[in-house]
């Protein structure tokens, strides 16, 4: 098919001239053998399968980053001829594409970053800044944006490309282009790319360049001289030019320039709730959250704003109520105005129930209770985790996640988990609600019958985990669980431990052929043998050895902190089992967490004085403002809010 150009045919082989020249069967991407890549290529010359194909190549040959597969080294080339072609489709895409595996050099680790694709991809680009400079001469100005954020990837031509854009500045017309061209110059600075000399000759262009207060032009110019040096711009001016920005940037991009800084933070996220409310769009009060997220401090200084607006347009109420519910206990004192939600259709209701469950409050007993029993049901089984820093509005809990901050009412609720269980027989539902079932504890002795029968399911492990927490009260599922001990289905040794906890005999677990022979202790079956203590004197030397195969690393997994307080708990020795857990407590160290952190915690508290090592770590852990995290949005706060609880609980502990 041909390609018209310029009023001109240019032939589709011209632009694919040497594809067929390439052996892409033996090349690999993400799904396997590169064979189909000439096909893509050539669908992207044509305007009705561009978009498809170039979606195609890039979910196999870029994928999800992290390294360059040998046929991603091969496509850049291509790539970069179609870009240069104004008559290829999809130029504006491709582009991003290219910027993408540009970028990747800087963000790839070692030892994928030296090897030979990586390298001959970062080649390739390189050859071709002269041509993709090009580019900024460009009629389309999405062809000049996206030339620019290549090149600024491309730190080797750095000083080149800050001259070409000084040059081209003063007659870009387009708004959007100047504005990132301007901030290109920023970012090249702060990536430490430039010469000394051109760095300061940048420094002086942008300062001498800058327009003065009130024009809508002066915010990009004062993050870009930013970006060069955090001390040459008061935050107060920045967050003033921002006022009247044009092009206008979201307050989460502006969040992330001012990263650590609490107060700018915190002002920038009350002026995200002026734009919620202005614009009746909720995306502003992501700010807000990213805030609480970070800062401790930042939640009950915010809560007060978020609660203000509660009234506001319906559009956004569903984000107000998310914010006030992770907010925790400092969104408790507007629980009454909450409850008059929780009647409300669709997610507003729903997010009104959880923010009542947060609080502890039975007014969301009925609707949870009706959830549970599918009566409508508004909180899923499962719910999504996630690591990133932006605070994700519509992010939201699983029914577990709700009925684990109402355990004072779990009589109330135990009735309806029961009902599900027998109904719902899938695999996430007896997962999740076994564990909600475990945090209920003696509470959880009625659903003893639908635990029972689970023994004869795909999923006895979880049952024995609660009927295990009930001890002896958990009697009546003895004859079942004797029978799956002596057995070798799945679950024996969980059915072992149980029958230990629920009767005190410790026979069939240390029979057990399913622990006896097994090549490696999982982090479940290490738990099992610490509760033992020293009747697990046996398993000793094998805890012993995996603990001193893999230290620290190993340390600082389940495995390696379930074996470690295994082995205090087998010989009263608590010397290893401190350092293990000093592994595993490093993150805090760092201002972060890790769920295996929390679980170091818990047994911490119970070495008790023994532990005194760790006190200025389990101080700082209580004081420290930021928060400890690991995962991203609410759930973030949830999990600091549990480490500070525990980390207060474990110097109780040791300093009664």
């Amino acid at each position: 098919m041909p390609v018209v150009r310029s009023g001109l045919v240019c032939v589709v082989s011209e632009l694919l001239d040497g594809v067929s020249e390439i052996d892409w069967s033996t090349l690999d991407h993400a799904y396997g053998s590169a064979e189909k890549v000439p096909h893509w290529l050539a669908a992207m010359t044509d305007p009705a399968t561009s978009a498809d194909a170039l979606s195609d190549l890039d979910m196999a040959v870029y994928h999800q980053g992290g390294a360059v597969y040998s046929a991603g080294a091969a496509v850049v080339p291509f790539l970069i001829r179609f870009v240069r072609d104004p008559a290829v489709p999809d130029r504006p895409d491709i582009l991003k594409l290219v910027r993408r595996f540009a970028a990747l050099h800087n963000e790839m680790a070692e030892p994928w970053k030296s090897r030979p694709h990586a390298q001959a991809c970062r080649a390739t680009l390189l050859a071709a800044v002269d041509s993709l400079f090009g580019l900024l001469d460009e009629p389309d100005p999405a062809i000049r944006r996206g030339a620019v954020e290549i090149l600024v990837e491309l730190g080797e031509r750095a000083d080149d490309l800050v001259d070409a854009l000084m040059r081209r500045l003063p007659g870009e017309a387009d708004p959007e282009v100047a504005a990132d061209y301007v901030l290109a110059l920023g970012t090249v600075g702060a990536a430490g790319a430039l010469t000394p000399a051109t760095r300061a000759a940048v420094a002086a262009w942008l300062s001498e360049h800058a327009p003065p207060p009130g024009d809508p032009g002066r915010f990009t110019f004062l993050v870009s001289i930013r970006r060069l040096g955090p001390d040459a711009v008061m935050v107060d001016h920045l967050l003033a030019a921002y006022a009247n920005a044009m092009p206008q940037r979201t307050v989460g991009w502006l969040g992330r320039e001012l990263g650590a800084d609490r107060t700018a933070r915190i002002a920038l996220a009350r002026i995200g709730i002026g734009q919620a409310l202005h614009t009746q769009r909720q995306r502003p009060l992501a700010e807000v959250g990213a805030a609480m997220m970070r800062w401790r401090s930042a939640t009950s200084v915010l809560a007060a704003d978020v609660a203000a607006t509660l009234d506001g347009p319906p559009a956004i109420q569903p984000a107000v109520v998310h914010l006030l519910a992770a907010a925790g206990d400092a969104g408790r004192g507007w629980s009454d105005s909450v409850a008059t939600r929780i009647g409300r259709p669709g997610r507003l209701g729903a997010l009104a129930a959880w923010a009542l469950a947060r609080w502890g409050d039975r007014r969301a007993i009925p609707v949870v209770e009706r959830s549970l029993r599918r009566d409508p049901e508004i909180f899923d089984i499962g719910s999504a985790h996630y690591t990133d820093e932006f605070y994700w509005l519509d992010q939201d809990p699983a029914i577990a996640d709700v009925c684990l901050s109402l355990a004072a009412y779990a009589d109330e609720l135990v009735p309806a988990i029961r009902w599900r269980l027998r109904d719902d027989p899938a695999t996430p539902t007896a997962y999740q609600l076994t564990r909600v079932l475990s945090a209920f504890g003696a509470a959880a002795l009625p659903a003893l019958p639908e635990l029972t029968a689970m023994l004869d399911t795909q999923h006895p492990a979880l049952a024995c985990k609660v009927l295990a927490g009930l001890g002896p009260a958990a009697a009546a599922a003895r004859l079942e669980l004797t029978r799956l001990a002596a057995s070798d289905e799945p679950g024996a040794s969980s059915a072992a431990w149980a029958l230990f906890q629920i009767a005190g005999d410790p026979e069939p677990f240390l029979a057990c052929e399913e622990v006896l022979t097994a090549e490696r202790f999982t982090a479940v079956t290490a738990r099992m043998l610490g509760d033992l203590g020293p009747l697990g004197m046996r398993y000793l030397p094998r805890v012993e050895r995996r603990l001193k195969e893999h230290q620290p690393q190993f340390w600082r997994s389940w495995k390696g902190v379930e074996l470690g307080f295994a082995h205090y708990q087998i010989t009263g020795d608590p010397a290893l089992c401190l350092e293990v857990f000093d592994a595993a407590l490093d993150p805090l160290r760092h201002g972060r967490q890790l769920p295996v952190s929390r679980q170091a915690l818990r047994y911490i508290a119970r070495l008790g004085s023994a532990a005194a090592r760790f006190t200025p770590l389990l101080r700082g852990a209580v004081e420290q403002d930021e928060r400890l995290l690991y995962s991203g949005g609410w759930r973030g706060i949830t999990e600091d809010e549990e480490a500070h609880t525990l980390a207060n609980q474990a110097l109780a502990a040791i300093t009664p």
